[in-house]
């Protein structure tokens, strides 16, 4: 009976011992990127846009021709709930990284060995865009986050990344301010 007693106590001192390195990992591995100075409100802000002249519907609807603008086709639509999900793909084939892949084959080929060639060469880009009102009569804000997912040679999806790029949402919101102008008097 001693030794059962004093067995739980210690399987949960262990248990417990293992839960605080597992939760600094998470929350180390589980946060957003922050690079080049960027912090979550600086990426929020750079995708994100207010507008008082539309309603929702329209602004989903601005969107939507910003996104076919762009090239993506609309994958998801919910112009009640605000959100819009469009994808497009695009070669991700780099000549460096294939040039270097395929020294390596001949590298290790001279050296008696194999070697596996892999490289990027598929990608899909994905925008995912959400509408709600502020609260302000007539206000709405606009984000948009555009991510891509790339594809080996051995069609293994091997990276993810979120585009931090401002450049690429300052184009996407100038395309927007245009479908919005068009859709607000509606030409």
């Amino acid at each position: 009976m001693n030794k059962i007693s004093l067995t739980f106590p210690v399987i949960a001192l262990v248990l417990s011992s293992c839960a605080a390195p597992y939760n600094d990992w998470a929350m180390e591995h589980g946060a957003p990127p922050v690079e080049d100075g960027n912090t979550i409100l600086n990426i929020r802000s750079v995708q994100t846009r207010s507008f008082n002249t539309l309603e929702t519907t329209r602004l989903v609807a601005a969107g939507t021709q910003a996104m076919q603008d762009l090239g993506f086709t609309i994958v998801e639509a919910s112009s009640e709930m605000g959100v819009l999900v469009g994808e497009k793909s695009r070669d991700a084939t780099e000549s460096d990284q294939v040039a270097g892949q395929i020294a390596l084959v001949i590298l290790f080929a001279a050296l008696g060995s194999s070697y596996n060639p892999v490289w990027d060469e598929e990608q899909k880009i994905f925008a995912t865009l959400v509408v709600q009102p502020t609260g302000e009569q007539g206000t709405s804000e606009m984000r948009i986050s555009i991510d891509r997912r790339i594809w080996n040679n051995q069609k293994v999806l091997w990276k993810t990344e979120v585009i931090l790029d401002p450049e690429v949402y300052k184009e996407f919101f100038d395309k927007i301010g245009q479908a919005a102008f068009l859709e607000a008097h509606q030409i």
